[in-house]
């Protein structure tokens, strides 16, 4: 009998332990879950997306910037406005053109583009959101 009791309690306290383990994977996985499964997700990216001319106002929602392919004339300001309830970045590819601080849900950021060439941008906590600004020159005067 003594056998069975230690045998009853061995298998007790393992079952607890994997209880408690699944309980702490699923309790990570519910407060990281959302933010952590998006970091994956779908993103935006630019080489996909046929290019929108004249857009001066792009969206963050759903991790992604929508459009993440415009085409402006120089001299334009384009603002970006979070949508999503986590922080978001715009940060230069190349160089510091664009370099945001984080924008909490509905906080904007503005950059008006004085030099005609493609400015590419990406998020830096979601890497997989990519934008690209491509900047027209000017038009000649008649």
């Amino acid at each position: 009998m003594k056998f069975v009791l230690i045998g009853v309690s061995a298998f007790l306290v393992a079952s607890a332990a994997v209880v408690g383990a699944v309980i702490m994977v699923m309790g990570m996985s519910m407060t990281m879950g959302g933010h952590m499964a998006m970091m994956g997700g779908q993103g935006s990216n630019p080489d996909e997306e046929t290019p929108v001319q004249g857009v001066t106002q792009v969206r963050i929602r759903d991790f992604a910037f929508q459009p993440a392919n415009i085409v402006i004339d120089a001299g334009q300001t384009v603002t970006w406005t979070n949508e999503d309830n986590i922080g978001h970045t715009l940060t230069s590819d190349e160089g510091d053109a664009l370099d945001s601080e984080i924008l909490g849900e509905g906080e904007s950021f503005s950059f008006t583009f004085t030099q005609p060439r493609e400015y590419r941008y990406h998020c830096t906590p979601h890497p997989n959101m990519q934008g690209l600004v491509t900047v027209r020159a000017p038009l000649p005067s008649p």
